[in-house]
């Protein structure tokens, strides 16, 4: 006996092997692409996360410590143990650049310059830079926008800094020169201020120190914040705040502390190369380099406490304005490079 089934019938059967056979192959190639990546925001205890950018060598990348990348970047997720990657995705989404980057254990922070010619470096019609969030199955959001016009005295640094446990977030925000100039401590989570500090604060308490802020890190623990003020490669002084009472030190620094110099943040000293300059052209360093061999003219390194004024020697060769790459390994450990390549270790002398 022959059964006529409705023309609807005959309609949906098909259509539903589609979906179904549609949806097998998505999730299959899904699976084969990333199959780690599938529901997967947060780290596990047993993974680590890294990134890498173009044209930025691994040894840059370790010295930006995250910071000033370009775009896109690759986030990696791989396992702690054997550092085995297990998937990737990039963040770039039509951004032209990343200008600093966190990695914490669920969330990957980020600020995302769009519409700007890097060519050229010059913005185009509609530039800014936001603040994203992004997870570790990829997936983001922008939570804040940062930087719209120059010159704006309300705009944020396109460099921010968070705590360890993701509590704060601190920014500079406007320009030198601009009544409004300070560092900004915002709360992560309302994106509100809960502190500031204008330059004309620190101008009352040392007018010897003002200059641009530049952010540095916080302390281990989350409970400091420091920061330095500097005039080109100089620095001028330093700023430490204490979250629990929002006490601020100012600290001058001493002679001839310069960019390259390492701040201990658990401690407070930093590394000084007693009269080092810096001069940005190669043939005025090697003039001066050349002068100082005929003078007997070496190069010194110290570690000077900001609170005390303490003076640590640390170690003197005979090359004139060597950098010695200083980094500090632990609370007391400093890592330094002599010109033959070798790398020694200073601990610090406490009573």
């Amino acid at each position: 006996m022959k059964v006529n089934l409705p023309k609807i019938t005959i309609l949906i059967v098909p259509t539903l092997a589609f979906i179904l056979l549609f949806g097998a192959i998505t999730y299959f190639y899904l699976l084969k692409e990333s199959p780690e990546k599938l529901n997967h925001s947060c780290l596990s205890n047993d993974e680590i996360a890294d990134y890498s950018a173009p044209g930025e060598s691994q040894e840059e990348q370790n010295a930006n410590k995250g910071y000033f990348a370009t775009s896109p970047v690759t986030i990696y997720i791989k396992d702690k143990a054997t550092n085995m990657e297990k998937y990737n995705f990039q963040i770039d989404n039509n951004s032209e650049g990343i200008f600093t980057l966190q990695l914490f254990q669920c969330n990957i922070y980020v600020t995302r310059i769009f519409n700007f010619d890097f060519k050229k470096w010059e913005p185009l019609e509609g530039y800014k830079t936001e603040l994203w969030r992004f997870h570790y199955d990829g997936s983001g959001e922008p939570l804040l926008v940062l930087f719209k016009k120059e010159d704006l005295p309300d705009n944020l640094s396109q460099s921010f800094r968070i705590d360890p446990y993701e509590k704060y977030i601190v920014f500079e925000r406007g320009y030198l020169g601009s009544p409004s100039y300070a560092l900004a401590i915002k709360d992560l989570q309302n994106l509100n201020d809960v502190f500031t500090l204008p330059i004309i604060e620190i101008e009352k308490q040392n007018p010897e120190i003002v200059g641009s802020i530049m952010l540095n890190e916080w302390s281990r623990d989350g409970r400091y914040f420091w920061a330095n003020t500097h005039y080109g490669a100089m620095r001028l002084g330093f700023i430490r705040i204490d979250i629990v009472n929002w006490k601020t030190d100012i600290l001058p620094a001493p002679e001839n502390v310069l960019g390259g110099d390492a701040l201990n943040v658990e401690k407070g000293y930093i590394t000084v190369h007693p009269g080092n300059v810096w001069f940005g052209i190669a043939e005025l360093t090697e003039e001066e380099k050349a002068r100082r061999r005929a003078q007997g003219i070496g190069t010194e390194l110290y570690i000077y406490n900001l609170f005390t004024g303490e003076r640590q020697f640390v170690d003197k060769i005979d090359e004139p304005l060597w950098y010695f790459q200083p980094k500090w390994i632990s609370d007391i450990e400093l890592e330094y490079v002599l010109p033959s390549g070798e790398k020694k270790i200073y601990i610090i002398k406490e009573d």
